[in-house]
């Protein structure tokens, strides 16, 4: 049996170590390999937030960083279908959380550190055999990408390289990027000891910093990005002028992956099997309830976001209105910039309300994030009495608006894969998309759903507020019409096995 190692600073598995998709990918698709007949291992660090239910000290090892000689414990924390987990424990590694939220005007310097401890810990972990004969060595995003530099360069970790190495990029707008020298946060400081060739692993506009993104894209036998149409986007220069969103810097190692026949897409999957429960616009109200009263008793003052949307929410329910355009992610850029653009003389939050107004629809948010949207939306609620925005998350309440939305909105800027479209559409919720990375793979115009496009920002919105427009006149006018595309959104299946089995043909043969 061929075994694989997963390098991640994130599972779904474990309790307290989910961020975002990373996590579901990890332990989604780990399962399904399992399943598929391959032995799998995931380590992660042991942050001082998960939950573990289990711990099993199985190994120790030493290694050098930073001029210190440090003692490191590896842990098997979880063994559960065929996949098991550990944790690599140190003072260093113990975060409170995930990741830190660096203040200094250094950005990833506390992550930079932790993971590039973290990843000499594996390497030195995989040559002392705790994890038995690898095949493949799979590392995911930026925090695992400094053992591809170890598995390179350092000398008493050659062994490595008879592994098979896999890079997933889960977002490339985040690259890790620090200094070459001179900062405790930087990679001669973290491996004095390290020879290396700066001209592959620098970043490509400041030739002085380390990028391990761009490293890793250079020195792993497979690179594997989310979706098809994201390996066509990223090998084009980003644009972020006219709305375009692609290699964000790496575009020419995204290329040479590809002519050297390195670079695959797979989708991402989504589990069909997960039993959910049938949520009632009661049971939504009644979750409503008890999210706005867990955040609002978390702070020591009310926040004025939560009672309105705790006012917003009563109005609704007293005149029996439902959702119609529902919304469930993070707040951030990448997700919900279009919102923000000003276009013809007002913000498109304010166009796609009024849209709404002129049907009589309702758009429900749940999310949280960037502060800057955040009160942008904040404010649209304050203005529209047919927006609410739950200012938070809570996942029981996202699924029940994704079941009782009627057309789920996603118009992120650049989505690698994406997840949200495909859990509205597998509670039977049409979606209106930006067709780009996994959005276009998954909606398709006209079949489960609506898909905007345009080569500026300008031609984006204007088309998003038509489909939007064609979306509700089809719901009020064309009721079978609509049945028929909630049926094939229902429908529409993206498995992880079949992730799993394109995998093993495509990343690990």
């Amino acid at each position: 049996m061929s075994a694989v190692l997963f390098v991640s600073a994130e599972s779904s598995s474990i309790k307290g170590a989910k961020v975002g998709g990373v996590a579901d990918v990890v332990g989604d698709v780990s399962l399904a390999l399992a399943a598929l007949g391959k032995e799998v291992y995931v380590v992660l660090p042991h942050y001082q937030c998960l939950e573990l239910e289990e711990q099993t000290l199985c190994a120790q090892v030493s290694v050098n960083f930073a001029s210190c000689a440090l003692q490191l414990d590896v842990y098997r924390v979880l063994q559960k279908s065929g996949v098991t987990h550990y944790v690599i424990s140190h003072p260093w590694l113990n975060s409170e959380q995930v990741y830190f939220d660096d203040t200094d005007g250094r950005p990833f310097a506390g992550d930079a550190s932790k993971f590039a401890l973290f990843s000499l810990a594996v390497a030195e972990a995989i040559t002392s055999g705790v994890f038995g004969k690898l095949s493949v060595l799979h590392l995911h995003d930026w925090h695992a990408a400094s053992l591809a530099v170890l598995r390179a360069y350092a000398p008493q970790y050659q062994q490595l390289q008879e592994i098979s190495t896999v890079y997933t990029v889960h977002n490339l707008a985040l690259q890790g990027t620090r200094p070459f020298s001179g900062d405790d946060s930087s990679l001669q400081h973290w491996f004095p000891w390290l020879g290396y060739d700066g001209q592959r692993i620098c970043d490509r506009h400041y030739a002085h910093c380390y990028n391990p993104m761009r490293a890793a894209l250079q020195l792993c036998d497979k690179v594997h990005v989310v979706s098809p149409t994201y390996v066509e986007e990223v090998m084009r220069p980003s644009d972020h002028e006219r709305g375009f969103i692609g290699g964000e810097g790496l575009e020419l190692d995204l290329q040479q992956a590809h002519q050297q026949g390195r670079l695959v897409g797979i989708l991402n999957g989504c589990d069909y099997d997960k039993a959910l429960p049938e949520y009632t616009m009661e049971s939504l109200w009644q979750l409503s309830d008890r999210a706005l009263i867990q955040w609002i008793s978390a702070k020591s003052q009310l926040q004025s976001n939560h009672y309105v949307a705790h006012l917003r929410a009563q109005q609704w329910q007293t005149q029996g209105l439902t959702p119609w355009l529902c919304s469930v992610g993070r707040i951030t850029n990448q997700k919900v910039a279009l919102l923000g653009e000003h276009y013809q003389g007002k913000l498109v939050i304010d166009h796609v309300l009024e849209l709404l107004d002129k049907y009589d629809k309702t758009f429900v948010m749940l999310g949280s994030g960037d502060a800057h949207y955040e009160q942008l939306f904040n404010r649209a609620m304050g203005k529209h009495d047919n927006f609410l925005f739950y200012n938070g998350f809570a996942l029981e309440l996202g699924d029940a608006i994704y079941q009782q939305g009627e057309l789920f909105f996603m118009p992120s800027s650049f989505e690698p894969c994406g997840i949200s479209q495909m859990l509205a559409m597998r509670s039977g919720t049409a979606c209106l998309v930006h067709g780009v990375g996994g959005l276009k793979d998954t909606v398709l115009d006209g079949d489960n759903g609506f898909v905007f496009g345009g080569s500026s920002i300008a031609t984006q919105i204007k088309e998003m507020l038509t489909k939007m427009d064609k979306a509700l006149a089809m719901y009020d006018n064309e009721p079978s019409e609509w049945q028929q595309l909630s049926k094939a959104a229902k429908g529409s299946r993206y498995t992880w096995q079949a992730a799993a089995k394109s995998y093993i043909a495509q990343l690990y043969s």
